[in-house]
């Protein structure tokens, strides 16, 4: 989520590195966590409650603070309406043709991730080698019919996501093998995978699945695949191997949710580069600003993600479980 936050800056150096897995990464999580033990129904509205109502009530904030910034430019209906259509629309980035489309943002992701999900749990009611070839046939068409017209509801970067979420899927079906693999395969394996994801940064051209965009195609998909997997690793080292840090990290990634949602409020409507581009005019050293715009998001995204965690009525409608209900659990547990 750190780089989700990164990937934002429109900084080269960093976008060539967070890009090959930032987003990619998420659907490969939620595929290794998908399963078939609720039925389809239950299964629909808990996505519903996790990602959808999220993606509202952020839209909505979206909406009241861009309308409000609108009112002091003289322009509060055309900013409030604008942000009303994308909102709707739920694209991740604006389009001209055939009609003009306003980005909601980063939060096209909570739609993708929706249908991602669903398509995959749909395709565990056929059989192993029909579920491939809907996958695949999934993804062929997402990215196919983005030349044609971006959809609503962000449904294509939705069929692209379901091949990776399928890859999580399948890792998780595979684990079992992997635990016991030889040490010498295990090492070898992950040094191929690093190998690999430094050879999709060096070459890195363009990987953006908010447009369904997979670069060099099968290459960068199985870059993509080895930098998913050396991250999970960095990430089971870090949670093994350190507290204080895992336990930071453990909190924003519990709590990814809150992070983004706060993210693109403030990405859509917080002039960073205006403010401390004012500071640079007053002195400030200009190589320093973007380090002080990464200094400036992530603290207000800490402090307002803190806040929302101590908010009961906040956790409910992001769907986390209240702190009351957790610590009942763990008793009955």
């Amino acid at each position: 989520m750190a780089c989700i936050v990164l990937g934002h800056l429109g900084n080269w150096t960093i976008d060539r590195v967070v890009f090959t897995f930032h987003v990619p990464i998420f659907f490969f999580i939620t595929g290794y966590f998908t399963n078939d033990r609720k039925n389809m129904r239950s299964f629909i509205k808990n996505k519903i409650r996790t990602l959808l109502i999220p993606y509202t009530i952020t839209c909505l904030a979206i909406i009241i603070i861009g309308a409000v910034e609108g009112y002091f430019a003289g322009n509060a209906k055309d900013a409030a309406l604008g942000w009303i259509y994308a909102s709707i629309y739920g694209a991740g980035d604006s389009y001209a043709e055939p009609f003009c489309i306003k980005a909601i943002g980063a939060i096209w992701f909570l739609w993708a991730t929706f249908w991602g999900s669903v398509f995959l749990r749909v395709s565990f009611k056929f059989n192993k080698y029909f579920r491939l070839c809907f996958v695949i046939g999934l993804f062929v068409a997402g990215y196919a019919s983005r030349c044609i017209c971006w959809f609503p509801f962000s449904i294509q970067a939705g069929a692209c996501a379901t091949l990776f979420m399928y890859m999580g899927y399948l890792l998780n079906d595979v684990k079992i093998y992997i635990v016991k693999m030889s040490q010498e395969a295990k090492i070898f394996g992950v040094g191929f995978a690093i190998v690999t994801w430094m050879a999709f940064i060096k070459n890195f051209q363009s990987f953006w699945l908010v447009h369904c965009d997979i670069g060099r195609g099968i290459i960068d998909i199985f870059g993509c695949g080895c930098a998913c997997i050396v991250i999970m690793l960095i990430s089971w080292l870090i949670d093994n191997k350190t507290s204080i840090l895992a336990e930071i990290l453990a909190f924003f990634g519990k709590y990814s949710l809150f992070v983004l949602c706060i993210h693109i409020i403030e990405l859509n409507l917080f002039p960073w580069w205006r403010i401390t581009g004012k500071l640079v005019q007053h002195g400030f050293p200009s190589q320093l600003q973007l380090y002080l715009v990464i200094a400036g998001k992530f603290l207000l995204i800490s402090i307002m993600v803190w806040g929302c965690t101590r908010i009961e009525i906040i956790r409910k409608l992001f769907g986390f479980t209240s702190k009351n209900e957790y610590k009942s659990k763990l008793m009955q547990e």
